[in-house]
């Protein structure tokens, strides 16, 4: 489990969408790592949790309410310029008192700044992640879909995804969000 303390830049039944700056301190479950194919996947969770900075870039989530996927751009933090595109595949988000919940679906895509080419990233952990019993096949299978449905929702430029999200940028007087007290009790 990761948490992003985000800032909520709109919220509406069209979309939510939401900002991650450079130097938000995230947190993540702590414990002992390296399953998978880069060592990335936890093994065993000790009960607590790390603090890890965000750094590099600043992030816009955009997701459309029911959806399996969220679309980020991310410009670099120290130019301005967009760095990077991202379809992360995850369940729809739910609302909680704090934010919002999803669960990362281990598979994404990216594309290059002004590029509609997208690429699957991470298939070999959504692999290992059905031999680990996190998803079954037909899950993944799924998921696999959600993600030629994101690229084409995308590519089509749906709604939200049909405005110029690429030339957004963050209000200068915002601050780096942080975790709400007691964050830790609404873990799903």
């Amino acid at each position: 489990m990761t948490v992003l303390p985000q800032i909520v830049v709109r919220d509406d039944p069209r979309a939510i969408v939401t900002y991650l700056p450079a130097g938000s301190v995230t947190k993540r479950r702590a414990g002992q790592r390296g399953g998978g194919p880069r060592g990335r996947g936890m093994l065993r969770w000790d009960g607590g949790y790390e603090d890890k900075a965000w750094t590099g870039t600043n992030v816009l989530m955009i997701h459309r309410p029911g959806e399996w996927f969220s679309v980020w751009n991310a410009w670099d933090a120290a130019s301005g310029a967009l760095a990077w595109r991202y379809i992360n595949l995850e369940e729809p988000w739910r609302r909680t008192r704090i934010g919002f919940d999803s669960r990362d679906a281990d598979l994404d895509l990216w594309a290059k700044p002004g590029s509609n080419e997208w690429n699957w990233k991470d298939e070999d952990e959504l692999a290992w992640a059905v031999e680990m019993g996190r998803w079954s096949q037909a899950q993944a299978d799924h998921v696999r879909r959600q993600g030629g449905r994101a690229i084409d929702a995308v590519r089509r430029l749906e709604p939200p995804f049909d405005e110029d999200w690429s030339s957004w940028r963050a209000d200068p007087a915002w601050t780096v969000a942080t975790m709400p007290s007691g964050w830790e009790r609404y873990e799903v």
